[in-house]
C-alpha cells in the first residue's frame, strides 16, 4: 500500500439540537382556574423547619465551579491522550494509556482501544471494544475501533462486518467509510475501496483524506488522470498535505511526467515526507543539482 494509513481520531460531538416551545393563548376558563389556584397557594402556611422541601440543600455556586473544574480537567486529559495517539514523532501509546487508566467514559475507552492497537495488543483492543459494545452503548465508533483491531489481528472479514454495523448506525460515519475502504484496499480490492472512499467524499466533501485515498485506489486501477485529479483536489483543500504531493508524484510518473513527479516529490519532502524523493534519487531520477 503506497499511502499512509490515516490515524482515526475520536469523533467530535455532533451539533446540539434545541426544541423551542411555542407559547399558546390561555382560554378564560383556564385563566380563572389559575387565579383560584394562586389564591389557594397564597393562603398556605409557610413551610416549617421539619419540611424537607424547606431544608433540602440547593446547589451552590461553589459546587458548580467544582463540577466545571472536574469537567475541564477530564477534557484536558482526554485531549492529551488523543494527541499522544496521533501519527507522528510524539506518538506515545503507553503514556496515553497511563493518562486514561482511571477513565471509564466512552471517549476514554475508545482512545484506550486505539492505544492498545498501536502497541500491537490487538486481542486486548478487541476485548476492550467488546466490553464497550456489550455495555449497551452501540456507538458506531466502537464498531470502527474493533474493526481496526480485528484487521490488525488478521480477521479482515470480521472487520468488514463491524464497518457494516457502524454504517447501519450512521451511514455517513467518516471513520467507518475510510476504514472500510482501507480494508478493501489491503485485500487488493481497489474497486470496492474506491466506492467506500467516494461515499466518504460525499459524507465530508471538504476533507482531503478521502480524495487522497480514492486517488490511490484509482491509480491502482491504472486510471492515472482521475487519480491526479483527486490529488489536485486534496491539495486545494490542504496545501500542506505531503501525502497528496507524494502520491500525485507517483501517478505523474506513470503518465511519463518525470518533471512533475520530481516537483511533487521535492514538495512532499519539504513538508516532511522524503522517502519518495530518496527512492527516486537512488534510481537516478530527481538529481539534487536540478533542485533541492
Amino acid at each position: 500500500m503506497r499511502r499512509r494509513i490515516p490515524p482515526h481520531a475520536a469523533p467530535s460531538a455532533g451539533p446540539a439540537h434545541r426544541l423551542i416551545a411555542a407559547a399558546l393563548p390561555l382560554c378564560p376558563a383556564l385563566l380563572l382556574a389559575l387565579l383560584l389556584a394562586s389564591c389557594a397557594g397564597a393562603s398556605r402556611p409557610a413551610p416549617s423547619i421539619a419540611d424537607p422541601a424547606a431544608t433540602s440543600p440547593q446547589p451552590s455556586a461553589q459546587t458548580d465551579v467544582q463540577t466545571n473544574t472536574r469537567a475541564n480537567v477530564q477534557t484536558g486529559v482526554q485531549a492529551q491522550a488523543e494527541a499522544l495517539l496521533e501519527d507522528g514523532p510524539k506518538q506515545d501509546p503507553e503514556a496515553a494509556l497511563a493518562l486514561l487508566a482511571d477513565r471509564a467514559d466512552p471517549a476514554a475507552r475508545l482512545a484506550r482501544i486505539e492505544g492498545l492497537r498501536l502497541l500491537g495488543r490487538a486481542n486486548e483492543a478487541v476485548a476492550e471494544a467488546n466490553r464497550q459494545i456489550l455495555d449497551g452503548r452501540r456507538l458506531p465508533e466502537a464498531f470502527v475501533a474493533r474493526a481496526r483491531a480485528l484487521a490488525d489481528a488478521g480477521a479482515s472479514d470480521r472487520a468488514l462486518e463491524d464497518c457494516g454495523s457502524a454504517l447501519r448506525l450512521d451511514p455517513k460515519n467518516l471513520d467507518a467509510l475510510l476504514t472500510q475502504g482501507d480494508l478493501f484496499f489491503a485485500m487488493e480490492l481497489p474497486v470496492p475501496a474506491e466506492f467506500s472512499y467516494t461515499r466518504a467524499i460525499e459524507a465530508a466533501p471538504t476533507e482531503p483524506l478521502p480524495y487522497i485515498n480514492r486517488g490511490v485506489a484509482r491509480d491502482d486501477q491504472g486510471r492515472y488522470d482521475e487519480a491526479i485529479a483527486d490529488f489536485d483536489r486534496a491539495i486545494t483543500l490542504d496545501p500542506s498535505s505531503a501525502a497528496a504531493y507524494a502520491n500525485r508524484g507517483v501517478s505523474r510518473s506513470q503518465t511519463g511526467d518525470l518533471a512533475g513527479m520530481c516537483a511533487d516529490y521535492r514538495r512532499a519532502c519539504a513538508l516532511g515526507q522524503c522517502r519518495r524523493l530518496e527512492d527516486a534519487r537512488a534510481m537516478g531520477y530527481c538529481p539534487e543539482t536540478a533542485g533541492k
